[in-house]
């Protein structure tokens, strides 16, 4: 708008230039009149021009008198304005230096959490070796470890490991043999290439002691850190034998050789499970799992994205006192303190910005540009003064003003659809000129942005939406346009050569920056959110097509999973039409009875026998046939109808089961959970309604959910997890595996059975990998008291495979596939070694 001409003419100019002259003419010619004592008739010609002298003169008076005033307005006006201006600068000064010090705070919070993260998922490693380990002999425990270290590959995997080790207590009698099987067997591969170590094992540090701890058996990084076969890891670390006793994991500095590292170590107990006496712990005992980390490593992975800022990884403990630091800590640095508990602290360093409106840019601005502006209408009102110029820039004014409102989102201040659309078509008409030019529009859409306005409130929601159109604007150069079309679809346009930065690029820096935890309350609550984006790149006949067809890849984005960004092709349109008819037809699936279940067998991998079912929905189109729930049940989440379909395969899942327990069969069903319900709080109302409508008992329900819905907002997902256990059901984590938990979440979840993921079962035979995951869920089931479920068993050697591994139960095409009411019926009351009649049975 502000090259878009004004119909008001700014240099038309008043009939009469002297303003004041014209004010209130009235009032001059009436004090004339009173000034004279004798009628004008009889005055002489002199006295006549004496009286209109003193009459203009009069008039001058008065006008000089009216400039006077409206300069004193204008110095007041001045001073006012200045005055304002300091005041808002000091309150944006103020804002700055609190913004800039929650973000040094906000970052210093990533900062120690990524730190615990990492430490988290170190002792996640060394809980899976001590599962490897656990229900092996002691003299069987030194080779068992390192086939786990190879198969795991945890060197390569945790770029901070310097080496992992199993360490076993020797006592004085038993020293002389341990010495010589040391020597005849070195500890690690490294170490059985070093000259050093051929026929030599000298304890470190020297003394005769009553007992002893060493390595047996261990994986290292480089040859400088392989650590002496006779190193007393008890005398270096008095704390090793209380953690037995205790039965718990620590990480703590550890010094050897003048070298300070990061020791993380669990004492492992025969059985997987740590004894409840101490007898029990000390008989049960194997040794100790230990790893050393490089501080520096972990510290700069958590310096990622903070360039400026510093660290200190302090531990305080008794007399110890170590501290790891990363970054260059500035003097007057501002700091601020995390404890990680367990003696540990973490300190982030930052400059410290001042407060002062000098010292900071935007308040400068502000505080030079609202006194020029001050001055400037001061000068301005004290020129039009009394003249229809103020009625004119009143009407300016205005219309300035609603032009404005009419182009721009009032929210967010982004130029909103009919902008949006007119800059769209300037910039095909652009490209249409200038064959270099390469026009492209971005579709960005908040992944789940309903779920901020329904737990936080609409007022959340409007402030998510300003931070997230003041990020966008950030993201993009200055001729690019960002717009917001309605609630949460945002629309950007870019304007570049075949030289400058792609779309996609463009699209990933989008997705980068809106990650990034936004604070949506006075409380300080924060949350991360996700964009899905539809990129369309290329000339096209108008505006409507080139935006119409990045909705369409922004379908294609929500549809392969959200939180990614998907390029327009030809073949989206058919799609889309396709998608608009099938969701039309979804919401009279319901209404109709179009939808039924299949039931596929879940089996004792021990006994064989059948101990319950999963329920799987399937939707019998009038006109298309047999529906998958890979092509619908998308659609129903994007559409908000998984909520009806869910419920409709709840309670008809508890039917069935309600009918076979009236037939003398306790058949367990399991029904599967999507993200969408358990984002609400109705889904156990839903729960504790199919069990009172079917009458069946709460432990033969069991929900499946999996591992990436239970992540999207754990703590949320917890509290309905607890409530749903509160009924009595059970909880399945379903594709487990493939998503980010730990065993911390496990922990919180408190699932009774892990459904180990298809893509691990499948390259058990011939994958030393996958066998490794397999073999480490299990084992990890195991020491939890979860039971385990392998998914999609196809070949017998997996089968065998997963029953010399002790895995619970199982279920796959190789055991029987989705069947009907009545082929359950038939399997149910064959024996076990006659379940094949029904594998090649019905599957939809």
């Amino acid at each position: 708008m502000a090259n878009r001409p004004n119909t008001l003419n700014p240099s038309r100019k008043p009939h009469n230039v002297d303003s004041g002259s014209r004010k209130r003419p009235m009032f001059a010619l009436s004090n004339v009149i009173r000034t004279s004592s004798v009628p004008v008739i009889n005055q002489a010609p002199s006295a006549t021009h004496t009286t209109n002298s003193s009459q203009s003169g009069r008039l001058k008076r008065l006008s000089d008198g009216d400039r006077r005033s409206w300069a004193t307005g204008m110095a007041l006006l001045a001073i006012l304005g200045a005055a304002g201006s300091f005041l808002g600068a000091h309150a944006v000064a103020s804002t700055d230096s609190s913004r800039a010090h929650l973000g040094f705070k906000l970052a210093s919070a990533e900062i120690a959490s990524t730190l615990r993260l990492a430490l988290q998922h170190e002792e996640d490693l060394v809980v899976s070796g001590s599962a490897a380990i656990a229900d092996t002999n002691p003299g069987e425990a030194p080779t068992r470890f390192d086939q786990w270290g190879s198969s795991v590959r945890a060197l390569q995997r945790y770029p901070e490991l310097l080496d992992i080790g199993l360490i076993v207590p020797v006592e004085r009698a038993q020293l002389a043999a341990f010495t010589k099987r040391m020597i005849a067997n070195p500890v690690l591969p490294l170490a059985r290439q070093t000259a050093a170590y051929r026929g030599a094992f000298q304890i470190i540090p020297a003394g005769e002691r009553p007992s002893y701890c060493f390595a047996v058996a261990g994986f290292v990084r480089s040859q400088v850190a392989v650590i002496p076969p006779g190193l007393d890891y008890c005398a270096l670390e008095p704390g090793l034998l209380p953690a037995r006793d205790a039965g718990t994991s620590s990480y703590v500095p550890f010094k050897e050789g003048g070298v300070t590292t990061l020791a993380v170590q669990t004492p492992v107990y025969r059985g997987g499970t740590t004894p409840a006496t101490l007898a029990g712990r000390r008989r049960a005992f194997v040794g100790w799992l230990g790893e050393s980390l490089a501080p520096q490593v972990l510290l700069q992975t958590a310096l990622q994205g903070h360039p400026n800022i510093a660290v200190s990884f302090h531990y305080e403990s008794g007399s110890s006192n170590v501290i790891f630091s990363s970054g260059a800590a500035v003097k007057q640095a501002q700091s601020t303190t995390v404890n990680l508990r367990n003696g540990w602290t973490v300190e982030s360093f930052a400059v410290a910005e001042g407060a002062g409106i000098f010292t900071d840019e935007h308040a400068l601005i502000l505080l030079i540009a609202g006194t020029l502006v001050s001055l400037l209408l001061s000068c301005l009102i004290f020129a039009i003064g009394t003249g229809r110029g103020r009625a004119i820039a009143l009407v300016r004014e205005k219309t300035r003003e609603l032009s404005h409102q009419a182009l721009h989102d009032i929210l967010t201040g982004l130029p909103n659809r009919a902008l949006v659309f007119d800059r769209a078509e300037q910039l095909l008409a652009r490209a249409a000129r200038d064959p270099e030019l390469i026009p492209a529009a971005l579709f960005v859409d908040v992944d789940c942005f309903k779920n901020v306005n329904d737990n936080f409130g609409h007022a959340a929601g409007d402030q998510l939406l300003r931070v997230i159109s003041e990020r966008l604007r950030n993201a993009i150069r200055d001729q690019d346009t960002v717009g917001r079309l309605s609630g949460d679809e945002f629309v950007v346009l870019l304007e570049s050569t075949t030289a400058e930065a792609p779309p996609e690029l463009i699209a990933q820096r989008v997705i980068e920056v809106l990650h990034q935890p936004v604070e949506i309350d006075t409380q300080g609550n924060t949350i991360s959110i996700s964009v899905s984006i539809g990129i369309a790149v290329g000339t096209r006949p108008s505006a409507d097509g080139l935006l119409r067809d990045a909705d369409l890849a922004l379908y294609g984005a929500k549809a392969t999973g959200k939180d990614r960004y998907v390029f327009f092709e030809e073949g989206m349109q058919s799609y889309a039409a396709s998608r608009q008819h099938l969701t039309e037809d979804l919401g009279h699936a319901v209404r109709e009875d179009q939808f039924f279940l299949l039931y596929q067998p879940i089996f004792d991998l021990q006994s064989q026998r059948v101990v319950g079912v999963e329920a799987l929905i399937r939707w019998r189109h009038p006109e298309r046939g047999v529906i998958s729930p890979v092509d619908f049940i998308p659609l129903a989440e994007a559409t908000g109808q998984i909520s009806s379909i869910g419920r409709w395969a709840l309670d008809e899942a508890c039917r069935q089961a309600a009918e076979w327990r009236a037939r003398g069969r306790t058949t367990g069903v399991s029904v599967n959970v999507s993200a969408y319900q358990l984002d609400r709080d109705e889904l156990v109302t839903d729960v504790e309604h199919a069990l009172e409508e079917s009458g069946i008992d709460a432990r033969s329900l069991t929900l499946e959910i999996t591992e990436t819905a239970l992540m999207r907002d754990a703590s949320s997902a917890a509290q309905r997890l607890k409530a749903l256990k509160a009924l009595g059901v059970r909880i399945a984590i379903d594709d487990f595996g493939t998503g980010y938990s730990s065993l911390a979440y496990l922990r919180q979840f408190a699932p009774d059975a892990l459904k180990i993921d298809r893509s691990f079962i499948s390259g058990i035979t011939h994958s030393k990998e996958s066998a490794a995951i397999m073999q480490t869920l299990v084992a990890l089931g195991k020491a939890l008291g979860i039971e385990t479920l392998a998914e999609g068993i196809e070949e017998p050697a997996q089968l065998r495979q997963l029953e010399r591994e002790c895995c619970d139960q199982g279920q796959g095409f190789l055991l029987a596939r989705p069947l009907q009411v009545e082929d359950v019926d038939r399997l149910l009351q064959l024996e076990p070694g006659r379940r094949s009649e029904l594998t090649g049975s019905l599957a939809l």
